[in-house]
Order: C-alpha cells, then structure tokens, then sequence
C-alpha cells in the first residue's frame, strides 16, 4: 500500500465502499492474451479500470468473479453485446490469472469462473472464491488469458469477446 493510503487509513479518512472492478474485451488467438495494458482506457460500461494499476489511494479487495463470453461478427461491439453465452472449449481450458508487482494474485480455470445465468439475478452469474483476494494501489497489474501450448480461438467467422467482473470492496476518501 502507498504510504498516503496508509496514512489516511490510520487517521481514519479512508473508508470501503461496494464496488465491481470489469473489463470488457474482444480478443483473439491464443498463448497469453493481456486483459489490461498500460494503454487500457477507463471507458462508461466498458472498462473500470484505468491504465494497469490502480492509482494511489485505490485499494481493492475481492472474493466474487465472473466472466462472461459473447461472438459477434463484428468488431467493437464490446458495449452492446449481452455476453451470455456458453463459451467454447479454448477458452474453457484456459487460465484466468491475475498478477501483481510479480506475484500471482489468482490463477483459476476459466470453466470454474463461467457461470451462466441460471438463476433470479446477477449474483447467480459470480463464482465465490474461497478466500479473500487483494489488489493494492500504484503496483502493475497483469490480468491475463493463459491458452494451453497450440490451443487457439477460431475466429474465421465470429469475434470473440469476454466479460470480466471482480466483485469487491474498494478503498474511498471520506467526505
């Protein structure tokens, strides 16, 4: 944690808040695909998240995660896409791994976190981790898609897409 961040959780100005850290994204091929970049744009109802780390301040804790897969025939349509579809089986047999100033924070396969719809509400769609996750404020972060060796998507005919949701709660200056 950044010394401001500590300061401001000792002296009691700093408070947690509900918060969903996502990302949606087209992606292609296999091998290691990077989720986030140092290019990644905070962008409504696209991405929360801004560059690949989190800025000073900005802690964020986590025990619930989602991915959600859609295909279109077209790219950029990240937005509009329901992403409620089974995904197919390279990206069921990948790993979705998070790292942080080089340590792994999670590494699950992708089948474990993929949970369609199937009941009342959003929360039927998150995987609950059997712990607690961390990410902490100004270290890179590396949210990757792990293909096994040769596994690759075929996207001859449809773009792949994925919907990532880290379900939390973050760090917030009292006001």
């Amino acid at each position: 944690m950044s010394a401001q961040l500590q300061g401001d959780i000792r002296s009691g100005k700093a408070t947690l808040e509900d918060q969903t850290l996502y990302i949606k994204k087209n992606f292609a091929g296999g091998g290691i695909i990077n989720l986030i970049t140092p290019t990644t744009e905070r962008i409504d109802g696209i991405c929360s998240f801004d560059k690949n780390i989190l800025q000073t301040g900005r802690v964020f804790v986590f025990d619930e995660i989602s991915i959600g897969y859609a295909k279109d025939a077209a790219l950029g349509k990240e937005g509009s896409l329901k992403y409620n579809i089974v995904a197919p089986a390279p990206l069921l047999n990948a790993d979705f791994v998070i790292i942080q100033n080089g340590k792994e924070v999670l590494r699950k396969s992708v089948a474990d976190l993929h949970n369609l719809a199937a009941g009342q509400n959003v929360k039927d769609q998150f995987t609950t981790l059997k712990g607690l996750k961390f990410l902490t404020d100004a270290k890179e972060i590396k949210m990757q898609l792990v293909f096994p060796d040769g596994v690759v998507m075929d996207d001859t005919t449809d773009k792949h897409y994925i919907y990532v949701r880290l379900n939390g709660l973050q760090t917030a200056i009292k006001s």
